[in-house]
């Protein structure tokens, strides 16, 4: 019996969005300013195993589809930073208390009506950009890993 896969991918779900809620803890305990960025250990435990769990998925599963499995969850893992970012914009440390300074200058651009708009629009292409940037250096990696496999 084959197994169901989730979105396209050669990936059965639990494994996709397994490496998709990896991440988050990270993201809501910084946004709730529980953990603070780059302040201890745990920071960097939280920030940095989902993507070693993410490069030993891209190294040791076999897929026939390694770029778009890895491309859907690095978008899947974007929009989630987004819905957890957007859930507490307004709580403690998070986004929405203490903007990037980048999305500060860009909403400077528009009127005061539309500031707002631009600092979501901002940290939710952000979000979105990281997702992608994860998913495209793990499906280098996984593309890289199956050639390697394929000729040995």
């Amino acid at each position: 019996m084959s197994q169901r896969t989730l979105l396209g991918t050669q990936w059965p779900g639990w494994l996709l969005l397994g490496l998709i809620a990896l991440g988050l803890p990270r993201t809501a305990l910084a946004d709730l300013g529980i953990v603070t960025p780059e302040s201890s250990w745990i920071y960097y435990v939280l920030a940095l195993t989902p993507f070693a769990v993410w490069f030993a998925v891209a190294i040791l599963r076999r897929t026939r589809s390694p770029i778009k499995d890895h491309l859907v969850a690095g978008a899947l893992y974007g929009l989630s930073l987004v819905i957890v970012h957007e859930a507490l914009w307004a709580t403690g440390a998070s986004l929405g208390q203490y903007p990037p300074q980048s999305a500060i200058t860009f909403a400077e651009r528009f009127g005061p009506a539309l500031r707002d708009l631009a600092t979501h629009g901002y940290t939710t292409l952000i979000a979105m950009v990281i997702g992608l940037g994860v998913g495209v250096i793990a499906a280098i990696v996984a593309a890289v890993s199956n050639r390697v496999r394929a000729r040995a």
